[in-house]
Parts: C-alpha cells; structure tokens; sequence
C-alpha cells in the first residue's frame, strides 16, 4: 500500500460517520491531497541542504465546495499537514519549518476548482523567531515515540514524524500541552537523517532531558523529556 493510500484511509476513518455525506461533496480530499503534492514537488529549490520545497501552502476553495467539510476542517488540515510530511520524508526534501495548511472558503473560485498557493515560510507558526526556526536535513528521518507520564495525556503515546514538530501551549503546535507552566511556543523536535533532537525555544521553564536543562540534545530510547513539569519518556526512535 502506497502513503497515498494510506492517506485516504486516515480521512476516512477520521470522518467516520460522517464520511457519506462529505464524500458527495464536489471536491474529495484526495484531489486537494494531489494538488498539495504537486505544489510541493513541482519546482524545488537547490540549496546546501538539498532540495529545499515549500512548506505553507493555502487552498482555496469555492464557498458550496468548503461547506462540506466545516464540522471536520480542522482536522482534515492536520491528516494533510501529516500527508505531506510523509511525502517530504520519502522524496528526501528539505523544509525551513513546519508545513501548514489551511482551507479558505473564496468567492472569486467556480465549483469543483481547487486553487492551490505555496510558499517557503520560516516562522510559520506566529511569533516565532527566526532564529528558532531549523532547516531540516534530506534523508529519512526516524520517528519518535512519546510516552506521556503525567499531565492531560498522562499514559497516552505520540508518534512525532514531522520533520519539525512544535511543542507548546499554543493551539497552533503540531503538539498542544495545554498546561500552565509550558510556554505557548516551548520547544521543538526535528527529526534528521541521524538522530532525532529537542530544542528549547527559550521557554520560561525550560526544557530537560534525564532532568538536566538543554538548549539543545539528541534523544535516545528511554530518554526522559520534561517541558515544564510535563514529563515524556522516548520509548524508541525507529
């Protein structure tokens, strides 16, 4: 099976019920999933990183065709953000920062049209700076698995396989620890060809790993990562 495959089974089981009732509308997710690809593949820029490629990208989209998909828009945005991580993972593309996406209802687009717009954006995610944002490496990054120990999620496991995954306080992180103590933008994991890295973002508690403060540190199996007084155990970087 093919990620794309695999893509359109992730929407699926997301939307669940009401899966009949979106897929009648006019526009599928998987002809946004394609247009977002070709955006992302079609002119890669050469860099000292490799093939450096857009990671912000706009989808806009008739108002009767967006309509469909209101109750779940938020989280068909993420299953695509994941899609073409996957796709930059495979192709050995490089990214400034986090992809995004984001669906807009439009007057100026006819039915069944999907207006697709990219753009290398470094600080993507608000008001971080510039010099917190990485340039992720080509090659095949290996995921990490997080296994919360206390907090919300306490007990609950994470995959973390973006190539820049945000970790903050902040709806708009890959990674919401909605907790008084971490910072709205907290810290970051960046997954490369070698080892997998936290990075503190200049939080106001700081992040540890094994209970010592970094700016930043590999990770390795049985790590114990704390962002404030969360705590996370990396339970394998395969």
């Amino acid at each position: 099976m093919n990620i794309f495959d695999r893509f359109e089974q992730r929407v699926e089981r997301m939307m669940e019920g009401g899966i009949g009732r979106l897929f009648r509308s006019p526009v599928q997710p998987a002809e946004i999933g394609q247009k977002l690809e070709r955006a992302m593949s079609e002119r890669p820029v050469a860099s000292v990183r490799g093939k450096l490629v857009p990671n912000q990208f706009q989808v806009r989209l008739h108002p009767g065709d967006l309509a469909p998909f209101a109750a779940y828009q938020a989280a068909l945005q993420r299953q695509l953000e994941s899609w073409l991580g996957e796709v930059a993972h495979r192709r050995g593309f490089t990214l400034v920062d986090r992809i995004q996406v984001e669906l807009i209802a439009s007057d100026g687009i006819t039915r069944r049209t999907i207006a697709v717009s990219a753009t290398i954006t470094a600080g993507a995610a608000g008001d971080k700076r510039l010099d917190q944002v990485a340039s992720v490496p080509a090659g095949r990054p290996r995921p990490v698995r997080l296994r919360f120990l206390n907090g919300p999620q306490r007990r609950l496991e994470t995959v973390v396989a973006l190539p820049v995954t945000t970790i903050g306080r902040d709806p708009s992180n890959d990674l919401v620890l909605d907790v008084g103590d971490v910072s709205r933008y907290h810290a970051r994991i960046e997954l490369a060809a070698g080892e997998p890295r936290v990075v503190d973002l200049g939080s106001t508690n700081g992040t540890r790993v094994n209970g010592q403060p970094v700016r930043t540190a590999a990770l390795h199996a049985g790590d114990e990562l704390s962002f404030g007084t969360i705590r996370a155990q990396v339970v394998d970087t395969e």
